[in-house]
């Protein structure tokens, strides 16, 4: 019934809306909260319970951030969740926090100009670390509790490689071909759209989207194939299976962590996510919320959706690289919790 509940989550969540969906799904966040508290520090988890609520953990509150997206303006009775949904005039676009959408042919983060708005996941990983660290934004205004939930969060899906490095739809191609664009400055050149981070590209000709394919089957499959039915377990396997590597680590200042860990999965989405890649067809197809069609002024909504093909070792590859982005994600949450209370 899980796994039903499971697949029946990740079609509805990547195609029920115009917006980009969640990252990795619930079990694939709390892997990186878990990894994440097996590494952090003893002085880093001591600060860490000041903060934190009874039954708090970084593997539960590292899913915070997508059950908010829809709320604001509602009431909770958890005080430091109610005061972010009291607070529309800073926190009603949310979920455009979740992501940045860089064309695969930038270089890296810090050089894509004109494709890094300040509202991106970057800047406000480090809009939550000033707040952590005890200097607050007065642009953006959260509670240290807030700003870890989001920060546990945004780490996680800023190793979603769908929530950096995105495709770029060229429906002029030669011989009336639709390519995905890399490059970005015909991209600027022709205003070219993006694919949603995926949520565009439909992997079955039906309604399964790529992102989604990335956010839940690839991590569901890694679950299977290593026997670990939850995120706990999986966590802890990865934490003993997978030494972090030196590219893992971060150099610099901590402000300058967010943006190396960007261009890392923008160049994994380049490489990996969107290899071989190919639009087949587009078509439009009805907006669905809560399994049927969207009526908007008495009109169904639509959207315009692109079949892919892939190549046959897809998943097989893909699903390293997901068994590697959780590993690296909590390993690099911890490292940026134990910066952050280093004194």
């Amino acid at each position: 019934m899980k796994r039903f509940v499971a697949i029946a989550a990740s079609l509805l969540v990547t195609l029920s809306s115009l917006t980009p969906a969640f990252a990795w799904g619930d079990e694939g966040h709390q892997t990186v909260g878990k990894i994440a508290s097996l590494r952090i520090k003893p002085h880093t988890a001591q600060r860490l319970a000041q903060i934190l609520r009874p039954g708090d953990t970084l593997a539960n509150m590292a899913t915070w951030a997508d059950t908010v997206k829809e709320r604001v303006g509602s009431t909770d009775p958890d005080p430091d969740t109610n005061a972010f949904l009291q607070d529309l005039a800073h926190n009603e676009r949310n979920r455009d926090w979740h992501f940045v959408d860089l064309p695969l042919g930038c270089a890296n983060y810090q050089t894509c100009t004109g494709f890094t708005p300040d509202n991106d996941i970057v800047h406000l990983i480090n809009i939550c670390i000033r707040t952590l660290q005890g200097n607050p934004d007065p642009n953006q205004p959260l509670t240290k509790r807030n700003a870890l939930r989001l920060l546990a969060h945004f780490i996680g899906d800023l190793h979603q490689p769908l929530h950096v490095g995105v495709g770029f739809i060229d429906a002029n191609g030669p011989n009336h071909t639709i390519l995905i664009a890399r490059d970005p400055q015909v991209i600027r050149q022709r205003n070219l759209r993006h694919d949603r981070g995926g949520n565009q590209l439909i992997i079955d000709n039906d309604r399964k989207n790529l992102h989604g394919f990335w956010d839940f089957e690839l991590v569901r499959s890694l679950m299977s194939v290593t026997h670990k039915p939850t995120s706990d377990k999986l966590g802890t396997f990865l934490k003993q299976t997978q030494p972090p590597k030196p590219g893992w680590q971060p150099q610099g200042p901590v402000n300058t962590w967010a943006a190396q860990w960007a261009t890392d999965s923008l160049k994994l989405s380049g490489s990996q996510t969107y290899r071989a890649v190919s639009i087949v067809r587009e078509r439009t197809i009805p907006v669905l919320r809560d399994g049927v069609p969207l009526i908007r002024n008495g009109q169904p909504v639509t959207q315009t959706v692109y079949d892919i093909r892939r190549p046959s070792n897809y998943l097989a590859v893909n699903r390293n690289n997901v068994r590697e982005q959780l590993a690296k994600g909590g390993f690099r949450l911890a490292k940026l919790l134990d910066a952050i209370f280093v004194d």
